[in-house]
């Protein structure tokens, strides 16, 4: 019974032993993937949010389409086209907590963009177009910057 207690004891010691060690080898180091994707320009490419999807003009911008947009296709749309669409579109608006006014786009019922900001629809201008799996998504820009997008069915 001895030696059997003896045997268990051995195996504890070895156990935390083991688990020390195991222990010590997995405290964290120099890791070069973490610092390779900590450098600043990794998070400045512009896929997020903020600066009207793009930062210093450098990235592609995140278009809220569940994919990056090299995946997608620019198009070219006639401006009067996009004006004629806008048009025909009701506006929900209202002002969010930080005071900032957004107009919904709906068109025949469906959500189909929004512009945030208190702009006329008709002083807007074609940013860029994409085509997407559900329409084609232009974007909409006062002074070169964009405000907003209408989802072209």
């Amino acid at each position: 019974m001895k030696k059997l207690l003896a045997g268990f004891m051995a195996l504890a010691v070895f156990g935390l032993v083991f688990g020390a060690v195991a222990a010590y080898q997995g405290t964290p180091g120099p890791n070069p993937e973490v610092e390779r994707s900590a450098t600043p320009m990794a998070y400045a490419k512009g896929y997020g949010q903020g600066h009207g999807g793009m930062m210093a003009g450098e990235g592609t911008p995140y278009m809220g389409l569940g994919v990056r947009s090299a995946n997608l296709t620019e198009v070219s749309v006639d401006p009067a086209e996009v004006t004629d669409y806008l048009a025909q579109v009701s506006i929900e608006e209202f002002t969010n907590n930080r005071g900032i006014t957004v107009q919904k786009l709906v068109y025949d019922g469906d959500y189909v963009g929004k512009v945030v900001g208190d702009y006329n629809l008709g002083e807007l201008d074609v940013y860029a177009a994409y085509e997407t799996l559900h329409g084609v998504k232009v974007f909409l820009a006062y002074d070169g910057n964009i405000v907003g997008f209408v989802l072209m069915k």
